[in-house]
C-alpha cells in the first residue's frame, strides 16, 4: 500500500522580537548568550590557566584526602 506524499508550505514557528534588531552586542536576536565567546585573537590562556589551576588544587585535595584517610584508618 502506497500513500502519496503530503507537500506542506515552510512556515516559521517563532520570530524574534521587533528589539532584536537594535541589538548588536551581547549575544543573539534572542538575548545575551549563556557563555562569553573566546576573543577573536584566540588568546584565552588567562582562562585556561584558572581552570589548570582549579584542577591542580582539586586533585591535591583529594590526594591529601586519601593520604589521611589511609594512615588514619589503617
Amino acid at each position: 500500500m502506497k500513500f502519496p506524499k503530503e507537500k506542506r508550505e515552510s512556515r516559521a514557528v517563532v520570530t524574534p522580537p521587533p528589539e532584536a534588531l537594535q541589538r548588536v552586542d551581547g549575544g543573539g536576536p534572542w538575548g545575551p548568550t549563556q557563555f562569553d565567546l573566546p576573543d577573536r585573537s584566540g588568546s584565552n590562556s588567562q582562562t585556561i590557566l584558572i581552570v589548570v589551576l582549579v584542577g591542580v588544587v582539586v586533585l591535591l585535595v583529594l590526594a591529601g584526602l586519601w593520604t589521611f584517610a589511609y594512615f588514619r584508618f589503617s
